[in-house]
């Protein structure tokens, strides 16, 4: 068939000159495939949504040989494209917009400490996926608990020690058992009380824990190497990271890792969403 051949030149002209145009736009082009967004940028979709933040794609060593045996064998993980997560975790008053706006079934209990910027506890699984569906819906992008792997990306934040800012708990830096604040041990803190990581996200290293979409695996031996989530394992429990102000600061550190059954709700388990890029 001549036809195709007879252009075939031109096309190649054609293409090159694309491909030449596209190197010259560079990061305005990524820009613009992903709604202009770009690591490090903040932003909400709604005025009821939560604040994000844009993370960059990247590898990372995932787990610790510091930690207990859960937290092997280390293993290098790829994030493959940015992705966007909670700067803070959920709190009750956004998840009380959403009561209020009937996409929530359930108003969560706050044990009489107060609600607003405190994060939001006692959720079920299942309480997260209805908040998670009124955000998609209301925002016309899709969030949804972050993976394992993509949770332990972003609290590291391109560090490789026990904390975004070392080895050791700094007093006064997290909401832990006995890390040296007036809620330490005692309950929650509204969030955003202390000091950011490097990317511009509070509290992974404390205030409550944090729930995952993984399933639970007692190790990471087969864990998956792209940032996707383990479906294998029990999945009637989920991974839950961050420590919390009820634990002592081990349990705070990026690699740490237990296990919580999804039908138990606990005053000292939250979570926080990633919403995904186009």
């Amino acid at each position: 068939m001549p036809g195709p051949h007879r252009r075939f030149g031109l096309y190649t002209v054609f293409a090159a000159l694309l491909v030449a145009m596209l190197a010259w736009m560079g990061p305005a082009a990524a820009a613009e495939n992903s709604g202009g967004l770009q690591p490090g940028d903040e932003f909400r979709d709604c005025p009821l949504c939560p604040e994000m933040v844009v993370i960059p794609a990247g590898k990372f060593i995932m787990g610790s040989k510091k930690g207990r045996k859960r937290e092997l064998p280390q293993h290098r993980v790829r994030i493959p494209k940015p992705l966007a997560i909670g700067r803070f975790e959920v709190t009750f008053s956004e998840f009380d917009a959403c009561f209020a706006a009937g996409g929530c079934k359930k108003k969560p209990f706050d044990r009489g400490w107060g609600r607003g910027k405190r994060p939001v506890m006692n959720v079920l699984i299942g309480d997260i996926a209805e908040y998670a569906a009124w955000l998609s819906k209301k925002s016309g992008a899709r969030y949804r608990l972050p993976t394992e792997a993509e949770w332990e990306y972003a609290a590291r934040a391109g560090t490789s020690s026990g904390y975004w800012w070392g080895d050791q708990m700094r007093a006064g830096a997290a909401n832990c058992r006995k890390c040296g604040t007036h809620w330490s041990g005692q309950k929650t803190a509204p969030v955003g009380r202390f000091e950011a990581n490097p990317w511009g996200i509070y509290d992974m290293h404390g205030n409550v824990l944090e729930i995952t979409s993984d399933c639970w695996n007692t190790s990471h031996v087969n864990a998956p190497g792209d940032g996707t989530g383990r479906i294998d394992g029990d999945c009637k429990s989920r991974v839950v990271k961050s420590g919390a102000w009820y634990y002592l600061p081990k349990v705070s550190r990026s690699s740490s890792r237990v296990r919580n059954d999804v039908r138990i709700i606990s005053y000292f388990i939250g979570f926080r969403l990633v919403r995904e890029m186009d």
